[in-house]
Order: C-alpha cells, then structure tokens, then sequence
C-alpha cells in the first residue's frame, strides 16, 4: 500500500467490553495484526467486575496504539459514544470484544478506500460459534450505492444488514449520530441514520469478521420488556423509510414482521412471567391487527412468516409449537 496513504487515513477502531477477560486480547490481536501502521484502538470499558478491566490497561500500557478508558456500567451505546467521541482517525469501525477480523480485512478496506473514497464501506461476515464451522455470508459482488440502494441492500442481505461490525465509516458521518442508551437492537437506527447521510457506499465481497454467536447474550435469552425494543426500533425504521423512501416501504414494514415473529416466540415461551408475558402479547397482537391488512398484500413477507404471524394472533400456544 502507498506509505503516503497510509500516513493519511487513520483508522479507529473502537472495541466496548464488559467482562470479557478470555476474549479481549484476542480481539486487540485481530486488529494489531492487520499490520496496518496508522490505527488507534480504543478500548472502552463498560465497568467490567471480572478483571478484563486491568487486562485493558495491561494492553494499553504495552501498546502505543491502545487506549483504555473505564466507564461506569451502561451498556454498549454508552460505551461506543465515548469511542466515537474520542476517536481522531479518518475511518471509524467497531468490534464486539467476543469477535474479531479476518486477516486482510483492512487490506481490502483500504485498498477500496483509497481508490473511491466512499462514505461507508461494508463487508461480509462469518457467524457462528467458532471459525471453523461459521456460516459465511458474503455479497456476491462489489457494488457502488446511493444510499437508497445501500439501505435496500441493508433490508434484503444477511451478509450487510444492520450491524455496526460489519462495516467502516467516515468519521464525520457520526457528528449527529448517537447510539440510543439502554436499548437492546441498538445498531439499526444508527446504522439506517448513517446510510441515510452517506453519499456513497461500497459494499466489498469477503468476509472480513468473525462474528461469535453468544447464545447467552440477552438478544438470545427468555423474554423480558427489553425484548421488546426488537420491534421498537424496527418501528422506528418503518416511520423513517415512509418519510425517506417510500418505495422501500414493504421491505422496512416485512422486518417489522421479522421482529414480531422472533420477539413473539419469546413472550410465547415458557418459564416466563405470566402477568408481563400477557401484556406484552395483548400489545403485540394489537400492534400486528392494525397493520395486518398491509402485511397480507406485502409481496416481501413469505406466505410461511404470514402464517406464523396469523397462528399467533389465533392461539400463541399453537405458534410456539
């Protein structure tokens, strides 16, 4: 790579952790051994207990790279403010401290950076419990976006979708873009704002992450109310694409159905607490009846997730089985 490009664009990286002694280095080694020179790492501690927060310090005290700051607990929002706030590079990307990049992924970042300059630059991924036996989702080919097009791109690929991960960002695209606080599915409406404000978008294709699935996360877990921020945001996303664009509007309202479905096989489930489980099913179901009709002539909802979502309007015994 030309070292004069190279001494131009900085890249952030910003890493938020919350006890995760057994996975912070690694994550940290993923992005030292890229082998890209001009890159800050910040590591932000969301009041860890578990001792990852003297395994930060110990990273940064040994690398000139890293720094470490320590936030009372927040959650991941909190937390990736304060990187954002603090990051100076040109590019900015974020890591979940349980994952990490693939080798090359700055590499073909960069490469795509410095030949079009683009807003935002997307990649694939690899998902699942360990590298080995990942699920690979990967664009089929290189396409240059309007944000229109990218965010279609968002609603109807697995290998792009909302995440925050996946993808790079100019800096300056987040001068007016924060994380929701105490939220659950806190990436989609940053990620449609920053779309939204880029005027061009590269979607690259490799996987450039290795995405761990956590089933103990809390997005994995029983219902609680936070669940429900799943069909919340995507709420928020159906209010924004009627407004920005209309044409994509059965694309936004057919992952609100998506939200539904996974969120109401978790209030359907059992061992759960029967007073809120009932509230929030009446709500749901009150929330479905007023779009119904425009979920039966939706052309992007399967006939099968049709049928889902009216066997759990009918009996949610009979849609949990």
């Amino acid at each position: 790579m030309n070292q004069n490009l190279e001494k131009q664009t900085k890249l952030s990286i910003i890493i938020p952790f919350y006890n995760a002694k057994n996975t912070l280095k690694r994550a940290v080694d993923s992005v030292l051994t890229q082998g890209y020179p001009n890159i800050e790492i910040l590591l932000i501690d969301d009041g860890s207990t578990d001792g990852s927060s003297d395994i930060g310090d110990e990273i940064a005290n040994l690398e000139s790279k890293v720094a470490c700051y320590h936030l009372e607990n927040a959650g991941p929002s909190v937390a990736r403010n304060c990187g954002i706030k603090e990051a100076t590079g040109n590019l900015v990307g974020f890591l979940d401290s349980d994952d990490y990049f693939l080798p090359d992924c700055f590499n073909n970042v960069l490469k795509d950076y410095h030949r079009n300059y683009p807003d935002i630059i997307a990649f694939g991924l690899s998902k699942g419990k360990n590298i080995e036996n990942a699920n690979l989702f990967v664009p089929e080919k290189k396409i240059g976006c309007s944000s229109e097009e990218a965010i279609e791109q968002m609603f109807r690929s697995k290998a792009v979708d909302f995440y925050v991960w996946n993808k790079f960002f100019k800096r300056e695209l987040f001068n007016h873009i924060v994380f929701p606080e105490n939220k659950l599915y806190e990436d989609m409406v940053p990620m449609y704002e920053a779309f939204r404000a880029a005027s061009k978008i590269d979607i690259l294709p490799f996987s450039g992450i290795f995405y761990y699935q956590n089933n103990d996360s809390i997005v994995y877990q029983s219902f609680n109310s936070k669940q429900y921020d799943n069909i919340l945001q995507r709420k928020i996303l159906v209010d924004e694409v009627k407004k920005d664009y209309p044409r994509l509007i059965n694309l936004a309202n057919a992952r609100l159905v998506d939200g539904y479905l996974s969120t109401g096989f978790k209030i359907t489930g059992k061992n759960q607490n029967q007073k809120e489980k009932q509230k929030y099913y009446n709500q749901s179901k009150r929330e479905i009846k007023s779009i119904y009709s425009k979920i039966r002539s939706n052309n992007e909802i399967s006939i099968a997730k049709k049928l889902a979502l009216f066997l759990y309007l009918i009996n949610p015994k009979t849609y949990f089985i």
